[in-house]
């Protein structure tokens, strides 16, 4: 957000939108899915009109990683597409210079802030590390396993975030930030389809926020349980029946939830804001249509639920929505 408060952009109708209720952001130890943070992002590029988020000297414009992504869609393995797509970036932008080096059995993305005063917090190092750690894994379809990850800031008090978003040794103070892993990767064949890219550019930057692998993680299964048996609709089965279903204990679907600092309830209420989200603004549904199809009995309770995960109605949050609409298109 720190780009929308230098250009006095309104903090709270981004959040809003976003589905991110303002209130929370004060509680720290608060985690945010996927889904709206990556609204969340989109919306910041789209407002600056900047893919780096306001934390270069010159800004991204809003399409380049679409068009970087068509430059390097008929690339035959991962060594060509790196060295395609670092080409594209250096010759569009000065402000982040990278290079794609080997040294024995290593492969090394490197890359320099140009005016690192401008991203004084590493977001946007961290981000621009991790688009090319998870980038290059979505398009060979596979995990790349980092031997080492290097900073060139001190390290930071969530030291131990890095290490679950970077699972690696980190280095710290560096001269420069590197993503080191095994030379091999590069001969890698990429294995997306062109349909593939269309859908993962329409879903960015989702897929980009996602740890290689996560999608088989006890959560990722429910979510998918609760929403395969009928489209567009919510099926909501006890947890004991969702323990039965994985052949485990309740108290060991809680255990593993908990580790990943999730719960049954937040996976709940996930799967509703964002079906809510999709059925207000999409579909056009009222809001008693949208409150039977996600769950609810009765649609006043739907609207305080939303208003606490949102920090706005569901009649409010259409009201923004058009507004922004009509905004774009002016």
């Amino acid at each position: 957000m720190e780009g929308i408060r230098q250009r006095r952009f309104s903090e709270r109708a981004l959040l809003e939108r976003a589905g991110i209720n303002p209130q929370l952001l004060n509680k720290t130890e608060k985690r945010f899915h996927t889904d709206p943070v990556a609204r969340l992002f989109r919306s910041v590029q789209e407002t600056l009109d900047d893919e780096f988020m306001g934390f270069t000297e010159t800004p991204c414009r809003v399409g380049l990683f679409t068009m970087m992504m068509e430059c390097v869609r008929h690339c035959k393995t991962l060594g060509e597409m790196l060295e395609r797509a670092i080409t594209f970036y250096n010759l569009v932008s000065a402000d982040i210079p990278m290079t794609l080096s080997t040294q024995a059995d290593r492969a090394i993305v490197s890359f320099t802030m140009r005016r690192p005063e401008l991203d004084t917090a590493h977001f946007m190092t961290e981000w621009w590390l991790v688009i090319w750690h998870r980038f290059p894994s979505w398009y060979i379809r596979e995990p790349i396993r980092l031997h080492e990850t290097h900073f060139t800031f001190a390290a930071p008090t969530h030291r131990d975030e890095l290490g679950i978003m970077f699972p690696a040794h980190l280095r710290f103070n560096q001269a420069a930030n590197q993503l080191i892993f095994d030379v091999q990767y590069l001969d890698k064949p990429l294995r997306r389809t062109q349909q593939q890219l269309v859908d993962f550019i329409g879903n960015a930057p989702a897929d980009l926020m996602t740890i290689p692998g996560s999608k088989e993680t006890l959560e990722a299964q429910i979510e998918r349980e609760f929403s395969e048996p009928a489209p567009g609709r919510l099926t909501l089965t006890s947890l004991e029946t969702i323990a039965q279903k994985f052949n485990v204990s309740v108290q060991t679907v809680h255990r593993r939830l908990r580790a990943n600092d999730t719960s049954y309830q937040k996976i709940k209420d996930h799967l509703r804001r964002e079906m809510a989200i999709q059925q207000l603004t999409e579909a056009h549904m009222t809001v008693e249509q949208v409150a039977e199809r996600v769950g609810y009995s009765e649609p006043r309770s739907f609207s305080r639920a939303f208003k606490q995960w949102t920090g706005v109605t569901p009649r409010g949050y259409c009201k923004q929505h058009r507004a922004a609409g009509a905004n774009d298109t002016t």
